[in-house]
């Protein structure tokens, strides 16, 4: 669902590139998957109903344990969420969630959302690795590439 192109039109390859790095950081320290969706706009408006179809469109409900977490950023309409599969979800709550949320909301106030993205997923990592440390035989479950939709650029 990348699209270099669509991406670069609303993300600098830079920020891209620090994301993919915050990203493989974080999967270091964790069996759990971390995705960013990155879109223009938000089909809809509601950034919830939006991120729970690509965490299915995305095959984010199939990691082994249950793990993966999407961000979720439509920069134009400055929405976004975090949300976490099933075996994050019914052992945490919200407060899991706040301070990446809260890094989010402070870049993306400035513009600057690689910034916000890579805090959030700094943020993130090492909260999975104290739920789901590292285990020998972990793979790689789902591709770290940013995905977005075209047609929301």
């Amino acid at each position: 669902m990348r699209m270099a192109g669509a991406l670069d039109k609303i993300l600098h390859p830079s920020d891209q590139n620090r994301i993919l790095d915050a990203i493989k950081a974080a999967e270091r320290l964790s069996s759990g998957e971390i995705k960013v969706h990155v879109e223009g706009r938000c089909p809809g408006g509601d950034a919830v109903k939006r991120a729970q179809g690509l965490f299915r469109a995305l095959g984010l409900t199939k990691t082994k344990e249950r793990n993966a977490v999407l961000l979720y950023v439509a920069v134009r309409d400055r929405r976004f969420t975090i949300l976490g599969d099933t075996g994050i979800a019914e052992s945490v709550g919200s407060p899991f969630w706040a301070e990446a949320l809260q890094r989010m909301n402070a870049a993306f106030g400035r513009g600057a959302f690689g910034d916000g993205i890579v805090a959030a997923v700094q943020a993130i990592g090492p909260k999975l690795g104290s739920r789901f440390p590292r285990k020998a035989d972990d793979r790689n479950e789902i591709d770290n590439e940013i995905t977005t939709d075209e047609s929301t650029i």
